[in-house]
């Protein structure tokens, strides 16, 4: 009889460990609210979904360092981050299993990434977002509600991102009209 591989062992624990840690977690569609949370960063910045609500469209990322699909979006996510991230808040959140914040400054220090993180040590993240595996993308919009999840990234959530940051540009293109025009008439 063959003995199962070291490796393929970790993979069947960490799958387990993900669908027992989201047995009890409600699985959103779009169209639902995002439940609200407040958590930490790796770099110490607080992040509340609430104070966002009305602002900024948020994209969430869950991933970890051992899943390659995760690792081979870095690039993408990344970029998105740079190009849009004045407009939409863009966050990585690491699911917290069988991975450490080590792993992840190794990772964010051989490729340059530099992203708001959330280390989701415990799951409570991951959980209440009904996350069962990894990559997993998660658009809210200003509403508050989410407007597409997936598991890979896609044409259409690339598409998404665009059209919030088009929209986010407008608005602030109008807001930045109004205030203009009322500091031309107080100074009048």
């Amino acid at each position: 009889m063959k003995f199962l591989s070291k490796s393929y062992l970790t993979i069947a624990a960490i799958s387990l460990s993900l669908m027992t840690l989201n047995l009890n977690a409600k699985t959103l569609k779009a169209g639902d609210l995002a439940p609200d949370f407040t958590a930490t960063t790796i770099a110490g910045e607080l992040v509340n979904l609430s104070e966002l609500k009305g602002k900024k469209p948020v994209y969430l990322k869950f991933w970890a360092t051992w899943c390659s699909y995760c690792k081979a979006e870095f690039p993408h996510l990344q970029s998105i981050y740079d190009q849009y991230g004045d407009d939409i808040e863009v966050i990585a959140i690491n699911v917290g299993i069988n991975d450490s914040i080590a792993n992840i400054a190794k990772l964010y220090d051989e490729n340059g990434y530099q992203l708001p993180t959330v280390f989701d040590q415990e799951g409570k993240l991951t959980n209440r977002f009904g996350v069962i595996g990894t990559p997993h993308h998660i658009l809210i919009g200003r509403d508050g509600k989410i407007a597409y999840r997936t598991f890979l990234a896609t044409d259409q959530l690339d598409q998404q991102i665009e059209a919030w940051s088009h929209q986010q540009q407008l608005a602030n293109s109008k807001v930045a009209t109004i205030t203009s025009n009322l500091e031309t008439r107080a100074t009048k």
